[in-house]
């Protein structure tokens, strides 16, 4: 009988040392192995925004982003720049005011006019499993480069109505565990008139995976 409970305080006392020892050497991947997030990256077009004029700069802003800006542009833009300096996705089932996540890690600055070669990333980042229904892009400064008949040429602050672009999502993106969800977005549309350069709010997204 001793000789077994000698046994059975050895095997007790592997498997305490075997608990207490595993933390220590677990791969250090394997938190993210068992995590329940997935990733999601948006990204801005390479195909540089187009240019229309417009005479009535009051418009609303369904206006701006419809047929009626059409007419041909007065200006000679020969470079937009713009500063994201936050990007933010909305999750699903939550009020308009809550539900948002930063994703961007610093500021990006982008000229709208000029194409790239690949799609630009704009932010990243790891959020619980689930859907976002938009995504908000705060702009710390537009700039936009004319040249006018005589070859002079100027800078111009651009207008960008309550100072972010905003990007609802229909159908809803879908954020899956261990996977990446890719948010193209196209570029903002750029409207000028009556002296004005401005950017329309509203943008349209391409989504691609959870994959």
């Amino acid at each position: 009988m001793l000789y077994f409970g000698l046994i059975g305080l050895l095997i007790a006392g592997s498997i305490i040392a075997v608990f207490q020892v595993v933390p220590t050497v677990l791969p250090p991947s394997l938190p993210s192995i068992l995590a329940k997030d997935g990733t999601v990256a948006v990204y801005f077009a390479s195909t540089p925004s187009d240019t229309s004029g417009n005479q009535d700069t009051s418009a609303s802003n369904s206006r701006l982003s419809g047929l009626a800006i059409s007419a041909k542009p007065v200006m000679n833009i020969t470079s937009l720049n713009v500063t994201i300096d936050s990007v933010m996705v909305h999750k699903s089932g939550e009020a308009n005011d809550s539900g948002w996540t930063e994703i961007s890690h610093g500021s990006v600055t982008l000229d709208l006019l000029k194409p790239t070669t690949v799609s630009t990333i704009i932010g990243s980042s790891k959020l619980p499993a689930g859907n976002i229904t938009m995504i908000r892009l705060h702009v710390s400064v537009a700039t936009a480069t004319v040249k006018d008949s005589t070859g002079i040429i100027s800078l111009k602050t651009v207008v960008v109505s309550s100072g972010k672009l905003e990007v609802p999502l229909r159908p809803e993106a879908h954020v899956g565990v261990q996977m990446t969800t890719s948010i193209t977005l196209d570029r903002p549309h750029i409207v000028e008139g009556n002296g004005q350069i401005r950017l329309t709010p509203a943008l349209h997204a391409v989504v691609n995976g959870p994959r």
